[in-house]
């Protein structure tokens, strides 16, 4: 989503207008869920997708038609048989799009893509909120804020209450409209504690997967931009003995302990476990980890405490490279991710 925002912010600030098209609902073997979205250009080129395929070149064509007519339509698109196999990955599948052109210069849509774009560079919670009037086949949008403030007018009969309680890609109906809501969150922060080559190699893995990337090490020649310059963030640590120093922690944070020792680790787990932390894993043999989960008892933590600890970190793929115990890490990451989403 961020690349689209990126590009929109570009495009708005040229007042070059373009469409987007989005997954609104999908039956069968579609490739992509509701809420996966792709920008079309004047020029036809893309950002995003919503499937590939036979389906991308009909929303591709759409979009052309949508950004001259500076409208918007729900469009049906079902594949069977040939077109099913060419899809690969839809096999009598049903995806409904809703393909928009939107006109930057128009000034509710300019306000609207601006709040957006701010909110997700300040790292802000936000709902985008796109109306269809069934009988024009026009939109509109809105933004609304996570303090309740809108950027544009709410549709009669919607609450903010409402909107405020969703949390996944939602399409609702109102009389002689319909409206699409999409939260757009901050992204989860992937805070690795340690900085050698595990580190090194999951960093990669973590900011290529939508995960804002904090490395944290005590050791200025590891922990530095050379070695991770595509790190959100790299900090020198004063010790371990104080990790979380100028840290927020909460729901969305994923704990990563990949130290060059037991006891660094031991140290923040011990802390991590005093978090909201969404996620905690620790890097280790199933021998080190008892030793440290024991010890940890000893300081009276409760086994509820220890058990949300991921240790031995990672899906078990018998990894032994640092390339591929990164992968492993990101892997359960991942899968985390989405569960705490569901």
């Amino acid at each position: 989503m961020n690349q689209i925002i990126e590009e929109m912010q570009k495009l708005s600030s040229s007042g070059e207008p373009f469409a987007l098209a989005t997954v609104i609902d999908r039956s069968g073997s579609a490739p992509r869920s509701a809420g996966a979205r792709m920008l079309v250009r004047r020029d036809g080129g893309i950002v995003g997708t919503v499937g590939g395929g036979i389906l991308e070149a009909q929303v591709q064509r759409l979009a052309a038609r949508m950004i001259e007519e500076q409208a918007g339509v729900i469009s049906s698109y079902q594949f069977n048989g040939k077109d099913a196999a060419e899809m690969d990955a839809i096999c009598g599948g049903q995806v409904e799009v809703l393909v928009e052109g939107l006109n930057p210069t128009e000034p509710q849509t300019g306000l609207a893509l601006q709040g957006l774009a701010d909110a997700v560079g300040g790292h802000r919670k936000s709902w985008w909120l796109t109306v269809v009037n069934k009988g024009s086949a026009s939109t509109t949008h809105t933004l609304v804020q996570a303090d309740g403030t809108t950027i544009g007018t709410l549709p009669v009969g919607l609450a903010i209450e409402k909107i405020l309680d969703i949390r996944q890609v939602a399409m609702i109906d109102l009389d002689q409209q319909q409206v699409l809501i999409e939260p757009n969150f901050p992204a989860e922060t992937a805070y690795i504690f340690g900085a050698g080559h595990v580190a090194r190699s999951l960093a990669g893995f973590t900011s290529a997967v939508g995960f804002r990337t904090v490395v944290l090490d005590d050791r200025a020649d590891f922990a530095n931009r050379e070695r991770y310059p595509n790190a959100d963030a790299v900090i020198v640590l004063e010790s371990f003995a104080d990790p979380f120093k100028g840290i927020s922690i909460d729901r969305d944070s994923f704990i990563v302990i990949v130290t060059r020792g037991h006891q660094n680790d031991l140290i923040v787990l011990s802390r991590a476990l005093k978090t909201d932390a969404g996620y905690i894993g620790m890097i280790g043999s199933k021998r080190k980890c008892a030793l440290i989960f024991e010890n940890l008892r000893q300081q009276g933590y409760k086994e509820e405490d220890i058990q949300r600890v991921h240790a031995p970190i990672g899906i078990q793929i018998a990894a032994e490279t640092p390339e591929e115990i990164g992968i492993s890490i990101v892997a359960e990451m991942i899968q985390a991710r989405a569960r705490k989403a569901s």
